[in-house]
């Protein structure tokens, strides 16, 4: 019988953790169209050169210039935890290979990052920030409000200073 009850737990747990962190992809969502009037997707698809499964992106951000012309793409990750250097390494590789994809011209992939953002509602380690410094990645620590911490500041961002 304590199986039963370790299973019910477990599931709790994942369930509870599932949608904290869709509640913390919503959030983006909404203060990335009303803060830097960005048209938002959550959950989108982006397909990479090497990998054949496509990558789930959390929020995908488009800012639209010179009457849609233009457009700078965001990859947003978000996250409910404490960010490391894993989830900065993660981010890189999976953004690199859809470049890869689109820089090749095949027309699977129709759009590539300009710019990456990871969002944490519990913060960053310190290597996670410098790691992000170094590819300049937005970092964003959500809690009560949203505050930029590492190299890439608010300014910058607003600016569309592509990263990565």
């Amino acid at each position: 019988m304590s199986k039963v009850k370790t299973k019910d737990v477990a599931k709790t747990k994942a369930q509870k953790s599932y949608e904290k962190g869709l509640d913390l992809e919503k959030r983006v969502d909404k203060w990335l169209k009303t803060q830097f009037d960005y048209k938002c997707t959550m959950r989108d698809l982006a397909r990479g050169k090497v990998c054949k499964r496509p990558y789930e992106i959390d929020v995908h951000g488009i800012k639209e210039e010179v009457f849609g012309v233009f457009k700078t793409h965001l990859w947003v990750e978000c996250k409910a935890y404490r960010i490391n250097r894993v989830q900065v390494t993660k981010l890189i590789e999976s953004a690199k290979d859809v470049k890869d994809l689109n820089n090749q011209g095949s027309g699977l992939q129709k759009w590539s990052p300009a710019m990456l953002m990871l969002v944490s509602g519990e913060g960053f380690d310190i290597d996670a920030i410098a790691m992000a410094d170094k590819y300049k990645i937005y970092c964003v620590h959500a809690s009560k409000n949203f505050e930029f911490v590492g190299k890439k500041n608010r300014a910058n961002f607003e600016n569309k200073e592509s990263s990565f």
